[in-house]
């Protein structure tokens, strides 16, 4: 006989299983606040995605890293999102529950593929930025 919660976990493409242990990133992302994940994210696609220096507070910041990191030689998405590269960088074990904090249609249920040093080098530059405001 097949559960309700199955059921569920299979229609959001979650596989019935114990959820991993926490992984140190995931612990940082996850104690961020709604807020500061937001920056995070705002920050992670104005890296990757920008193809100039952006106005505002973190502008020329953010336009360092772009040109330390050169998002451009590494990075081959269709789609220019920096959940994606949070889901990357993470691992797919955490990024199938991660997720469900956005609509079903909006994330893709696989994350991009990206080296993992530069992911590492992004999301840890990222996170120092936003909890040393």
């Amino acid at each position: 006989m097949v559960s309700r919660h199955s059921v569920f976990l299979q229609s959001i493409g979650i596989t019935p299983s114990q959820p991993p242990m926490p992984a140190e990133p995931v612990l940082n992302w996850l104690a961020l606040t709604p807020v500061q994940r937001d920056q995070a994210l705002d920050l992670a696609q104005r890296i990757c995605f920008s193809r100039n220096e952006s106005d505002g507070h973190d502008g020329q910041w953010c336009w360092a890293l772009t040109k330390a990191l050169r998002p451009g030689v590494w990075l081959e998405l269709e789609r220019e999102d920096a959940r994606l590269l949070l889901g990357a960088w993470l691992g797919p074990e955490y990024w199938s529950r991660l997720r469900l904090a956005w609509a079903p249609d909006e994330v893709t249920d696989r994350p991009c593929a990206a080296p993992e040093n530069k992911l590492q080098t992004l999301w840890q530059a990222v996170l120092w930025r936003v909890t040393a405001t």
